[in-house]
């Protein structure tokens, strides 16, 4: 199947996630530090990235992460993981993807529910969900 990286701090999100992805046939590296992910995508070359809002330096450093992939990984499809709209007033959706503002694919809510994420993954990289 395809190459997948998760970039996101909270070990627990990353593992479940990668049980998940594992699961649908895919193969699955990770990064816990948003400072590395640039490095690391070069490095793994993901057919796709799931990509953390919240980091614990920079509770936004997923949004300005993903405009800098941008610069690089014009066709990179990136699914952004969010707590966000679960834990605060502000409320992040589908509506808000922007090529300058939030460079994204799709937007997935924590926790991350194994079908839905799976049938993203194959949406956006073409390949049968398992």
């Amino acid at each position: 199947m395809a190459k997948i990286l998760i970039v996101d701090d909270d070990q627990d999100v990353v593992n479940v996630t990668s049980v998940f992805l594992r699961e649908g046939g895919h193969e699955v590296e990770s990064e816990l530090d948003a400072r590395k992910a640039l490095t690391r995508i070069e490095a793994v070359q993901p057919a796709l990235l799931v990509l953390d809002v919240m980091f614990p330096d920079d509770s936004t450093a997923g949004f300005q992460l993903a405009r800098d992939i941008r610069q690089k990984h014009k066709d990179l499809p990136i699914i952004m993981v969010t707590s966000v709209n679960a834990s605060s007033t502000v409320r992040f959706g589908r509506k808000d993807i922007d090529p300058d503002w939030l460079p994204i694919s799709e937007f997935v809510e924590k926790p991350i529910k194994r079908k839905a994420l799976l049938e993203l993954v194959a949406k956006l990289i073409k390949t049968p969900s398992a």
